[in-house]
């Protein structure tokens, strides 16, 4: 799931997620941890989609890590993910982890990490979950942020720098009982500068689906789209 195509075009980044008992081995590694964990496909050595090569970039047995994208000039990726390297507390010498507002999955933040799937860091903190992130043509990485504080519960986009500073809502504050999930900058440049699509969906009943739309965060009144 979660596919993202790299820069130049000639690789693909996606989670996979396999029972622990297939057998099956890449490179002589088992590929199956039954967890869902962070892959490549990359076709720069080969002349076309079906001669690429698949590679492992994490290989955790107790968390999941989904939703990677490229960082920029090879800095390796960002992604969300449940292992909470920061905000996990070890009771009796065991790893607890912090659970969503209905304790009933783990919370996913954002995770950056080295190309080689090193250097795995928690670049986010938040009760809910932190999902679907990309990068701007700024730098800056935008996602979608579950808020669930008191009456307020929903989804809205944030941007952070890919270190996890200078954190701050771009749109969503003011839209009760809506979600905005996978934003994605429109041309930067071009007739839609300052714009940004995403799905809108409530907070139940859907699958992550919804309605198509398009934002104009650099111009807007909320709920005004």
């Amino acid at each position: 799931s979660d596919p993202e195509v790299s820069y130049d075009g000639k690789r693909i980044v996606f989670a996979l997620r396999c029972p622990a008992t297939n057998t099956s081995t890449i490179e002589g590694a088992p590929a199956c941890t039954g967890k869902r964990n962070i892959w490549e496909y990359d076709m720069t050595a080969s002349s076309g989609l079906e001669a690429g090569a698949p590679r492992r970039i994490t290989a955790s047995t107790q968390s999941d890590d989904v939703d990677p994208a490229y960082l920029p000039a090879g800095g390796g990726f960002v992604f969300s993910s449940n292992r909470q390297t920061k905000t996990k507390v070890q009771i009796n010498g065991e790893d607890v982890f912090a659970v969503d507002e209905y304790e009933r999955e783990r919370v996913l933040n954002l995770h950056t990490m080295k190309a080689d799937g090193t250097a795995i860091t928690q670049i986010s903190v938040n009760q809910s979950h932190d999902r679907n992130p990309v990068v701007k043509s700024n730098g800056d990485i935008m996602f979608s942020r579950w808020e669930h504080v008191g009456p307020r519960n929903r989804f809205a986009i944030f941007t952070s720098r890919p270190d996890g500073t200078n954190m701050f809502v771009r749109y969503g504050a003011h839209s009760p009982g809506n979600s905005f999930l996978h934003p994605r900058e429109m041309d930067p440049a071009g007739q839609f500068k300052g714009q940004v699509a995403s799905s809108l969906m409530s907070l139940s009943g859907t699958r992550e689906g919804g309605q198509l739309v398009l934002i104009d965060i650099a111009n807007f009144s909320e709920n005004s789209m």
